[in-house]
């Protein structure tokens, strides 16, 4: 009898399956956060060279006299005179340039706190030439996920899901107030990296978990309502980064719950995507009002998602997601940068396809995998999805060379995926096959049919015990 048909006998959900689900999604809220952290923590205010020590800046006529402008008439960022520029400036400053010799920021930058106080950006200067190593923190963080995934995936199956539900959630805790108090970057980073790793187990253990022990008819609305507690995380995030605009701070607000959710698993058993949501100072608006939209759009994407696996089928909802996240992208790589509020919306909505995709992405792949390799399987998928979050930021950095460059990338390996899909076999309304057998039979489609031959003799039994 497979375990689905157990379920059923014993009344399908139960307080026991309410209070596991309650307990195990909660630990996603705050795993958002942590995915969506960069944007905050290392956030890059607007920033000038600092002046020599020697300046004398009511003599040489204001800071302005050190600071050479860029095409826009505005300060340079990683350039100063070797001298002040004294006298009438010229238009833009733009005449000062061409005859003043210029230098690097040897003596570091002055930054504008205004909206970021704080930021690893700002305290350990990873702008002009150290600007890659802002990027590299991020993708380190994404290379923690993906080892997370292949080592917590192999040992879950081994050890047990609630194990290591465990003891990532206590990694992430140590490891995220850890990284809150780094003296330097090489510190921060190694713990970020712990922290990724951390991220990984609980994510795929808490998605494990609730569909193992919810029945057939119940993981599409389970998967759903868990892309929906994902995306009340950023949503909270923006609240919080506000709230707390010291990196540290909010470093550790976002990592001390987790020892709460540690306390309480004894009672609970529980690429395209970062290219878009991991840039969020680049659409000219409030970087706390579009984080919020982004949250708040995989609301009725994740809901529209939700209603095409459930209805219609998993394969036409991740190709449908995919594709038009894909368009989207692709067309906002030639939308000039001022029209700030068709770009936005391009956004919003290619992450909102993103973010119903990347929702059923998890309810699909569980159900593909026998319940024996089934951990691994999402392990090895969770691994894959880590190595585009590794490479996305670094695909980021192609903008140096134009800005397009990054979205014709991201949104043609969006629409290249949605069609692969087409390869994959549809398994709505299917029971979670048990064994590599049962996905052999599945092929064939006889994976029902033979758990229906399978459920006979013991109902027979049954009946003669009652007779």
């Amino acid at each position: 009898m497979a375990f689905n048909d157990l379920l059923k006998q014993l009344g399908g959900i139960g307080r026991f399956q309410q209070i596991q689900v309650t307990l195990v999604i909660l630990p996603l809220l705050m795993t958002a956060s942590h995915n969506m952290l960069q944007n905050f923590v290392a956030a890059i205010p607007t920033h000038h060279c600092r002046p020599p020590a020697h300046a004398n800046l009511s003599e040489d006529g204001q800071l302005e006299a050190w600071l050479p402008r860029d095409g826009q008439g505005q300060p340079a960022s990683c350039l100063r005179f070797t001298t002040p520029q004294r006298g009438p400036p010229f238009p833009n400053g733009t005449e000062a340039n061409r005859t003043a010799a210029t230098e690097p920021c040897t003596e570091g930058w002055i930054y504008d706190n205004s909206t970021f106080p704080s930021t690893i950006v700002t305290e350990w200067d990873l702008v002009c030439s150290y600007r890659a190593l802002r990027q590299l923190a991020q993708s380190l963080y994404m290379a923690g996920v993906l080892l997370g995934a292949m080592v917590f995936g192999y040992l879950a199956d081994r050890l047990g899901r609630r194990k290591v539900l465990i003891l990532t959630c206590l990694q992430l805790a140590v490891a995220g107030t850890c990284a809150a108090f780094a003296p330097n970057f090489h510190i921060y980073c190694a713990f970020r990296f712990l922290s990724g790793m951390s991220v990984a187990g609980i994510t795929l253990n808490s998605v494990t978990l609730n569909m193992e022990w919810m029945p057939i008819h119940t993981r599409a609305y389970l998967s759903t309502m868990t892309g929906y507690v994902y995306s009340l995380g950023q949503i909270v995030l923006a609240g919080l980064a506000y709230a707390m605009p010291h990196w540290r701070h909010l470093q550790l607000l976002v990592s001390v719950p987790f020892f709460a959710f540690f306390i309480y698993c004894w009672f609970a058993t529980s690429f395209a995507y970062y290219g878009v949501a991991m840039d969020l100072q680049g659409f000219g608006v409030s970087i706390y009002l579009i984080q919020i939209i982004f949250g708040a759009v995989d609301l009725p994407a994740k809901l529209v998602g939700f209603l095409i696996t459930n209805f219609v089928g998993r394969r036409p909802a991740q190709m449908a997601s995919l594709l038009l996240a894909g368009i989207c992208i692709l067309i906002n790589g030639v939308v000039p940068k001022v029209q700030t509020t068709v770009r936005t919306f391009l956004a919003v909505l290619g992450k909102g396809c993103l973010a119903a995709s990347f929702n059923g992405m998890l309810l699909y792949t569980g159900e593909l995998y026998p319940t024996v390799i089934r951990q691994t399987g999402l392990g090895m998928g969770s691994t894959m999805a880590r190595v585009g979050s590794i490479i996305s930021p670094l695909v980021s950095m192609t903008a140096e060379l134009h800005p397009s460059v990054p979205f014709f990338i991201f949104g043609i390996v969006a629409m290249a995926a949605s069609i692969v899909t087409l390869l994959l076999p549809e398994t709505l309304g299917r029971p979670l096959p048990d064994t590599v057998q049962d996905m052999e039979n599945r092929r064939g489609g006889k994976l029902q049919e033979e758990q229906q031959k399978q459920m006979v003799p013991l109902q027979s039994s049954a009946q003669r015990r009652i007779d």
